[in-house]
């Protein structure tokens, strides 16, 4: 009787096991066969082709990657008799990266076949990850802790994304997980020698045991290394953690300390070195700085080539600002924002139950445990400090470790303390017991049906703090979210809609038309066409997330009057699609020029496609004018109020994310709220006015605006007068000026100028009387006023009082 309960609940764990394997699979195959090609998987993919058919490692420099993950996913590719031979490609002699994976994989009209044969590898590999965290926090927590691990893996969207994609960074994670792994399970074989009281010959085969698995941690760190060159950390690890372990044998003698220090030490690096040595085929080759050939000089080369990448630095896009090099603060809040809320939450709850048994237990130390969490702090750490912030992808060798101390934390801290409470206190602490058990898998469940919620657009998953998949544009792009996956979708979404034309705007360099889509390419692609940023022609437009937010793109607000308007669709919540209406092109376009210029003329003349337009410079602080020419533009400081009858059309941003200037088009000019039409002796005529109040107290500041109508262009300098008078006459406020330089002006122009009077904190209550007018700045002679012959016109009645 007593093992029939122990066999049911490993048919039950074999079970769950394979469930979840399978989950893990499947939803990687959807994203499998639903992306199209992404930016980094054609370069990886035609580089392990390469390698593979002709054995030369010229690329790996140029693409500042090792091999390893590449010749694995490019391997079923040789199985395809109708890739073209890398050799005869144009291009190679000089080890043109972007050319070879042209022909290899950009212009290859089957795109589908290379994705999911390149794609299949990298899926394997992620599902032996989940399978690994099963066994590692089996080891340490139970089968319960590691269907928790598992789980956890199987419904991450960021595994799930990025272990489908053929790039370095999966590979990496696994071989990552798989060396410390080695590392500690040798750790637990000497532990288990320690306690063990057997012959001489069992200890022989223990050790024997523990050898092994060092000299298989040391071929999965040639492996790792071979990956990814940021997996140079776990050499240091490694190290420590084997100078740990001779610490915690309380050697008494230095010297034999030492020597078994450095035995171990040779029992890893040797075999790390060999086999990172014959994944380059043995060569033995020169490097720049060093006058003698090297082995392995092509991983040096990498190396040496991803330095300068990261001096050189990468745009990036964080919560609406842009940066070549970065932030400390950018893969803290990119974790934040796409790491699944209830993994947050499990997390904080695995850090506060591991730090109190910690401190409970008096600080012991538990080398099993360091094993786990010394490597990702240490690569969290260093992350901090990178130049290059493209992605959490880079972050994916911390999530295995987080799901194996939460795992482990779960099933075996915080399940023990609470069934010892249910014998002390069983009334209040069963309450608590079975709440946190319904919390747990509460937990669970929110995170598998938010992740099963955007399948299969894993890539563009955001937690809850972010807004959602739907909004994570608005805090980061790039392999984040829009890495160029959704052409199918593309070509889905304009079939059922009766598209067969589309401007197609990605840093991608894919060939939609390998998709069967008509394209137009627009910046920053280099086959793009004339475009016109300020006035897109009419038509259907698909423009990546990360173009729209400008990295990659000409300039900042290459697309800011797309990013001005909500899209009639987002595919995949990455590829925003509009469809531009036919809409009358501006005729004229007023620039202001105070404080100081916002763009040159002749830009905003490009910006327009239209170099003959007119553009008029003037001083918007003070006034505005409107062109009788029909439709017309205002370009303003962000601080500045825009003309009544003008609707914003677009914003430019600053690197920092702050506006730069707005523009606004406006089909007519606004009309004074009082006319009161008067004919002048001068080429202006008033046409009426806008008072800001007709009650005022003394201290405060009152504003007119004037219209006045152009008749012709003046040949002398002159002011726009406004005084506040009292009943003597004498003014007791004045404002006078004029914002649009008379060069500008042109007959039927109307101006309006803005009058600013600061009423005098003394000036007494009573009725006072604004008047407007014109006069001649060289002789201040006024114009006259032909109805009544005065020489200023009475606009209203201001009242001054105390309250």
């Amino acid at each position: 009787m007593s093992g029939k309960p122990d066999n049911s609940n490993l048919v039950r764990t074999r079970f769950l096991l394979l469930a979840l394997l399978l989950a893990y699979f499947a939803q990687g195959l959807a994203q499998v066969t639903a992306a199209s090609i992404t930016f980094d998987e054609g370069p990886h993919l035609a580089i392990g082709y390469a390698t593979l058919r002709t054995g030369d490692f010229r690329l790996q420099p140029v693409h500042v990657h090792p091999p390893l993950a590449n010749v694995l996913a490019a391997a079923p590719l040789l199985l395809q008799p109708d890739l073209p031979n890398p050799r005869e490609i144009d291009g190679w002699e000089v080890s043109s990266l972007s050319a070879i994976t042209d022909e290899i994989v950009w212009q290859y009209s089957h795109p589908r076949r290379l994705a999911v044969a390149g794609r299949l590898p990298i899926l394997l590999l992620s599902v032996l990850l989940g399978a690994l965290s099963y066994r590692w926090s089996a080891d340490l927590g139970g089968s319960r802790a590691g269907l928790l691990a598992l789980a956890l893996c199987a419904f991450d969207p960021n595994l799930i994304a990025h272990g489908t994609l053929i790039t370095t960074d999966m590979a990496a994670v696994f071989f990552s997980v798989a060396v410390l792994y080695a590392v500690r399970k040798r750790e637990s074989e000497k532990a288990r020698e320690r306690e063990s009281e057997k012959t001489r010959e069992r200890k022989s085969e223990k050790t024997r045991r523990e050898n092994l698995w060092l000299l298989a941690a040391g071929v999965l760190l040639g492996l790792a290394q071979l990956t990814k060159v940021s997996v140079l950390l776990l050499v240091p690890v490694v190290g420590l953690l084997l100078s740990v372990e001779s610490y915690k044998l309380q050697v008494t003698s230095w010297r034999k300390s030492s020597t078994q220090l450095l035995q171990r030490a040779l029992y890893v690096f040797v075999p790390a070195i060999l086999v990172m040595w014959a994944g380059y085929g043995f060569e033995v080759g020169t490097v720049p700085g060093l006058p003698f050939p090297i082995p392995g000089a092509t991983h040096i080369k990498i190396f040496l080539a991803l330095r300068e990448h990261y001096a050189l630095g990468h745009p990036t896009f964080l919560l609406g600002r842009l940066s070549n090099h970065g932030w400390w603060w950018y893969f803290p809040v990119a974790f934040a924002l796409k790491t699944p809320l209830p993994v947050l939450l499990l997390g904080m709850y695995a850090v506060l139950r591991g730090s109190y048994c910690v401190i409970r237990s008096h600080f012991t130390f538990d080398v099993s445990r360091f094993t786990f969490f010394v490597f990702p702090i240490l690569y969290a750490a260093t992350s901090l400090f990178s130049t290059v912030n493209i992605g959490y992808r880079h972050l994916l060798p911390i999530l295995p470790f987080l799901y194996i101390g939460i795992a482990s934390s779960k099933w075996q801290i915080a399940d023990a303390p609470s069934k010892k409470l249910l014998d002390i206190t069983p009334h209040v602490s069963r309450f608590t017991f079975y709440a946190s058990r319904f919390t747990f898998y509460a937990l669970l469940i929110w995170l598998m049906l938010g992740t099963l919620r955007i399948a299969p657009h894993y890539l563009t998953f955001f937690n809850e703090l972010a807004g959602g998949p739907e909004n994570g544009y608005r805090s980061l792009v790039d392999s984040n979210l829009d890495w160029g996956q959704n052409l199918w979708d593309l070509k889905q979404w304009m079939a059922d809609n009766g598209y067969e034309h589309v401007r197609y705007a990605h840093y991608s360099p894919a060939r939609p038309a390998a998709y069967g889509i008509h394209t137009d390419f627009l910046p920053p692609d280099p086959r793009a066409v004339a475009f016109t940023p300020w006035h897109p022609e009419p038509g259907l437009y698909a423009i990546g997330a990360t173009v729209l937010q400008g990295p990659y793109a000409p300039d900042r607000n290459t697309y800011a009057w797309f990013r001005a308007r909500e899209p009639a669709a987002r595919l995949g919540n990455a590829l925003c699609i509009y469809d531009v209406p036919e809409y009358e092109r501006p005729q004229w376009l007023a620039l202001c020029t105070n404080p100081a210029p916002l763009l040159p003329a002749e830009l905003v003349q490009a910006k327009l496609a239209a170099p003959e337009l007119r553009v008029i410079t003037f001083d918007c602080t003070q006034s505005q004018i409107f062109s009788s020419q029909g439709p017309g533009g205002y370009v303003l400081p962000p601080d500045v109020s825009p003309p009544a009858t003008a609707q914003e059309t677009l914003t430019a941003l600053q690197a920092g994310g702050e506006p730069s200037y707005i523009y606004y088009q406006l089909t007519h000019a606004p009309e004074p709220s009082h006319p009161l039409p008067h004919t002048t002796s001068g080429p202006l005529d008033f046409l009426g006015y806008e008072l800001s109040a007709a009650e005022i107290t003394p201290g405060a500041q009152l504003e007119l605006h004037t219209w006045w109508k152009v008749k012709r262009a003046p040949d002398r300098p002159l002011s726009l007068m406004a005084h506040l008078s009292g009943a003597d006459g004498v003014p007791i406020a004045n404002g006078d000026g004029l914002g649009v330089p008379r060069d500008q002006w042109q007959p039927d122009d109307v101006l309006v100028q803005r009058h600013l009077l600061p009423i005098p904190p003394d000036t007494a209550p009573g009725d006072y009387t604004l008047r407007t007018g014109a006069y001649w700045l060289d002789s201040m002679e006024r114009w006259s006023i032909v109805e009544d012959s005065t020489s200023a016109i009475i606009v209203a009645k201001v009242k001054v009082t105390d309250e």
